[in-house]
């Protein structure tokens, strides 16, 4: 019969993202900052003093140090007494360095707000991608729904943003559905990639040569016989990170055919 379903998922532009998107940093913010108590009194809890400095810190810290390096190094002795002097003159300030970082309005909550920016930076890229369920779906969930073989649920979701080349029919793309969540993190991982590579200005030869090649390489690795639903020509079928010329967007191209 040949190809049954084909469709390019596309990134989300930024544009598309909820308006409301500053009040999500702002919240994390909010949030974070709210749980400056019980950050310090759980770090107080586990390192009251001094002592319990040396014991949980300095010499874990040494014992690891030591392995690392190995006893058969040529400096291991003074390297390991440098070490020591170090981290026993560290561990007063580490106590009240410490405490003076969780007081109200100290380093801590200062932290809090100069990362609120690149906190704001990083969920952009994750809502190009995955989208948060509740205000807007990304090509990874929209993925998920179309390899599992849920063709009303998937299409409900579909947006400008894709591109439905073929729907005859849709069956579930793997024999088994222990395989998509596995599937479905490498789309992930890759898509962020290019998500990043996107605002980041790069050419569509370097998204393709530096990113999609190498993740089609890994997409490919489940399109097999031992994986593929029976039902289907694993040799037609396909998943693979690509440009969409109609809508002009990078994403991931999902192909089903049945053997002819």
């Amino acid at each position: 019969m040949g190809v049954i379903y084909e469709v390019h998922l596309g990134l989300l532009a930024q544009s598309e993202l909820p308006s409301t998107f500053d009040e999500v940093r702002d919240d994390w913010e909010a949030t974070l900052k709210g749980k400056r108590s019980k950050i310090i009194t759980n770090l107080q809890r586990v390192i009251p003093d001094e002592s319990a400095y040396t014991a949980k810190i300095k010499d874990r810290s040494n014992e690891a140090y030591s392995e690392f390096i190995g006893t058969d190094h040529p400096r291991y002795d003074e390297i390991m007494l440098k070490r020591e002097i170090k981290m026993d003159l560290a561990k007063s300030r580490y106590i009240t360095n410490r405490d003076n970082a969780f007081t109200e309005g100290g380093d801590f909550e200062k932290g809090v707000t100069n990362a609120k920016d690149k906190y704001r930076s990083n969920t952009i890229v994750t809502w190009m991608v995955t989208g948060d369920r509740d205000k807007i779906y990304g090509l990874v969930p929209k993925a998920k729904y179309v390899l599992l073989g849920k063709k009303a649920l998937a299409e409900e979701l579909f947006t400008s943003a894709d591109h439905l080349i073929t729907s005859t029919d849709l069956k579930p793309f793997f024999k088994y559905r222990r395989f998509v969540p596995s599937v479905v993190a490498t789309i992930n991982k890759w898509m962020t990639m290019v998500a990043y590579a996107v605002l980041a200005g790069w050419s569509d030869d370097d998204i393709n040569t530096k990113i999609a090649s190498k993740g089609n390489t890994e997409l490919a690795s489940y399109v097999n016989e031992a994986m593929v639903n029976p039902e289907l020509d694993y040799t037609a079928c396909s998943i693979t990170i690509e440009k969409d010329a109609t809508t002009g967007r990078w994403g991931i191209k999902i192909t089903e055919a049945t053997p002819s």
